[in-house]
């Protein structure tokens, strides 16, 4: 299982995505990890997530606007969560 992004663009892809989820409040969940972002970041995130579904297609993704925040869900099968701790932050 891997990225089909290389070089470039997979820097490009992992910087982009640090950036907008910096300062997210992060929970481990099984086979994944939610993020809590402010709602106004919710095109920031959905875009990146619809891009990331195109190479990586073992992700899902689950956007939830609760008021105020958005909680973006990730999870990965097992062989994807190397993946999934280098764009997110640590799994368990």
């Amino acid at each position: 299982m891997a990225c089909s992004l290389t070089g470039e663009g997979l820097h490009e892809r992992t910087a982009r995505w640090h950036e907008a989820v910096d300062g997210a409040a992060r929970a481990e969940m099984p086979a994944g990890l939610r993020l809590t972002l402010p709602a106004d970041r919710t095109v920031r995130i959905a875009g990146p997530a619809a891009a990331e579904q195109r190479c990586c297609p073992f992700f899902d993704f689950r956007l939830h606007l609760d008021g105020p925040v958005l909680h973006l869900e990730v999870r990965a099968p097992a062989e994807g969560r190397t993946l999934l701790a280098g764009l997110f932050g640590p799994t368990g």
